[in-house]
């Protein structure tokens, strides 16, 4: 008798999966009872310099940017903080710190790198804090209203919510490489061989690509409309039912993406693609473009070239305005 329920139980699963379309795996989510409180250690308390425009604060391997109501904050990969405010450009942080991937939301800026490096600004208290998780690398970083969510190697997944971080997934060995997230129960995360998982109120499932490229990041307005971007020019869309591929017409590693105000790719070599079908906008640069983000109706690119890096505004689809060495 337990052997033929078993065997209609694991029937009726195989069906639900199929009828899915989504893989069969489910991996929890798995917030602890206890989470692991982690104190903030403030950054050295040093006054910035006065805001200038000197191309000497772009001297730096930009990585990653975002926007908040007030500011457009840019992160260095073994660099410092950078804002801008309106005006000009000015280091708001002198401390020299490793960071790939920025998010922002009306709080600030929370922003991630190796060895579990997250950095956090507080806006309204105009505080820089930063904190070392001691897990893996991390790459990936979303902001929701519930919490913070960061990703990283060996499916790193953690949560900062309410002050204190807790691991939010287990059973996930592949590197994820950036996250969308919409809440605590929807989000999409992509990685290393083509990787996605999806967030759902039962944990993270498994969604086959089809593809084995590294995918590097991630953009939706909705779970169930998504564009992921990666190594040799991939570019995926989901529709819903399963992701698609959509012809990118480069073989660069594609970095970063966004799907509002409107879809944006950027990559190595100076790559900027947008529209639909894509094209290729030139902006004049060969620099490998790490970041790409909006602050209302414009277009935000960071990007690098050794220890050069620079920003581009686009406004109408053309450069409104650049800065940097790069």
């Amino acid at each position: 008798m337990r052997t033929s329920t078993a065997g209609i139980v694991a029937a009726l699963l195989v069906v639900a999966a199929a009828v899915l379309g989504l893989g069969a795996s489910v991996l929890a989510r798995r917030p602890p009872p206890t989470p692991v409180v982690v104190t903030f250690t403030p950054a050295p308390t040093t006054p910035p310099p006065a805001p200038t425009t000197d191309p000497a604060v772009f001297r730096q391997r930009l990585a990653g940017g975002c926007a908040t109501a007030d500011n457009v904050w840019v992160v260095s990969d073994g660099g410092t903080l950078i804002r801008y405010a309106g005006r000009d450009w000015e280091q708001v942080d002198a401390t020299l710190r490793s960071l790939v991937r920025a998010a922002c939301d009306d709080r600030g800026l929370i922003a991630v790198g190796p060895a579990g490096g997250v950095l956090l600004v507080d806006e309204s208290a105009q505080t820089v804090s930063s904190v070392y998780l001691g897990v893996e690398d991390l790459w990936g970083v979303a902001v929701t209203a519930e919490g913070d969510l960061v990703t990283g190697a060996n499916g790193e997944v953690q949560l900062l919510a309410g002050g204190s971080w807790q691991p939010f997934a287990e059973g996930i060995r592949t590197d994820l490489l950036a996250i969308a997230a919409f809440s605590l129960r929807s989000a999409w995360a992509v990685g290393a061989g083509g990787a996605s998982y999806r967030l759902e109120p039962a944990g993270w499932r498994a969604v086959p690509t089809g593809v084995q490229a590294a995918l590097r990041a991630v953009a939706a307005t909705t779970v169930t409309d998504a564009v992921a971007v990666g190594d040799a020019g991939t570019v995926l869309r989901f529709d819903g039912t399963g992701w698609r591929t959509a012809e990118s017409g480069v073989s660069t590693t594609l970095r970063d993406v966004i799907v509002a105000p409107a879809l944006w790719i950027v990559g190595d070599g100076g790559v900027v693609l947008t529209g639909e079908p894509l094209r290729n906008l030139d902006i004049g640069t060969s620099c490998d473009l790490r970041a790409v983000f909006a602050k209302g109706q414009d277009v935000w690119i960071v990007g690098s070239a050794g220890s050069r890096g620079g920003v581009w505004r686009l406004r109408g689809g053309a450069v409104a305005e650049k800065w940097g060495v790069c």
